[in-house]
């Protein structure tokens, strides 16, 4: 669910919505009218962004990623000022609603993992790693706001979301001590979730790309600029769409796997039409919002397929 409110965010462009982190205008609810906000919001939000991103830039020269920082301190978007909209105010602020009751799960999923730290240390590990991943993503969320959606920043707090449930899967296949799946040609799925993945990373730099250019350029200049990410993105949708159906064709026809494989072939098949349409004006938002919840769902579900392969731990009595 946090993927798909996370979807509704980038395609209403509502990731300003809130100026400031945790809070939404220094409110635990937000405001429903402008008229309820100092006359001068639009600089003060500014400013307070201003100072937030010069420590963080700081901190990245501290670390030794001097490039990165001083590509974040010329960024032209971090002098924007940004308008009130209580539709973006609000889908902003039930991400960070969901994002923090997703963050409460967590938290107790890992509190109740200690159980399995002597007798099955994996599942500890990668619940704990898991943690750590959502904590992170967290605070890369409150440098995405407070660096006004700089790009690379965007995409990284995108990508760290897979790395979170992925961690997850991989500890609730420990706990499951089935025997692994067993089936031919485990490459061809294990190169599909390689394609996949590639594909998420890809498609975040496209999309990214977009949203910089859109509404400085025309729609040609736009999709112009997408290339040469644009054509890789198409060539890859069309290997995995291949690979899963080869992997739909091969996989055993009993179990809930070859369930998992026909949803993944659909899924792939509505990228194809959904995606061009992500560049449509007249479709932009709600395509965008398809094309990002299909594209994890494809990477989820194939994810899930490979941790089967897994082979379970001997546990310790």
């Amino acid at each position: 669910m946090l993927f798909v409110i996370g979807g509704l965010v980038r395609s209403t462009g509502s990731g300003m919505g809130c100026p400031d982190w945790p809070k939404c205008f220094e409110q635990y609810v937000p405001p429903t009218s402008e008229s309820d906000l100092p006359k001068n919001y639009e600089e003060y939000y500014k400013d307070q962004r201003l100072k937030k991103t010069k420590r963080f830039t700081q901190l990245l020269h501290f670390f030794g990623f001097s490039n990165k920082a001083e590509k974040i301190q010329q960024a032209t978007q971090l002098n924007e000022s940004h308008k009130f909209s209580v539709i973006k105010a609000y889908v902003e602020y039930i991400n960070r609603l969901w994002g923090a009751l997703t963050g409460i799960i967590v938290f107790i999923c890992t509190l109740l993992s200690f159980q399995y730290f002597k007798k099955n240390k994996r599942v500890f590990l990668f619940t704990f790693l898991g943690f750590i991943a959502v904590i992170f993503n967290a605070l890369l969320g409150a440098v995405v706001v407070n660096s006004n959606l700089i790009g690379g920043i965007v995409t990284a707090h995108f990508i760290a979301a897979f790395a979170s449930i992925s961690f997850f899967m991989v500890a609730r296949r420990y706990i499951n001590y089935s025997s692994p799946v067993n089936f031919q040609n485990k490459k061809i799925s294990i190169l599909l979730l390689l394609f996949a993945s590639i594909q998420v990373i890809v498609g975040a730099f496209v999309r990214e790309t977009y949203d910089l250019n859109s509404g400085v350029m025309t729609l040609d200049q736009t999709i112009e600029s997408l290339y040469p990410n644009l054509y890789y993105h198409g060539i890859i949708g069309v290997i995995i769409i291949s690979l899963s159906i080869l992997q739909l064709i091969r996989v055993p026809k009993n179990g809930k796997i070859v369930k998992y494989a026909k949803i993944i072939v659909f899924l792939t098949i509505a990228q194809i039409v959904i995606g061009p349409l992500s560049l449509i004006e007249s479709f932009i938002e709600i395509s965008k919002l398809f094309h990002i919840s299909f594209g994890a769902g494809i990477y989820v579900l194939q994810f899930y397929i490979c941790t089967s392969f897994l082979k379970p731990l001997k546990v310790n009595n």
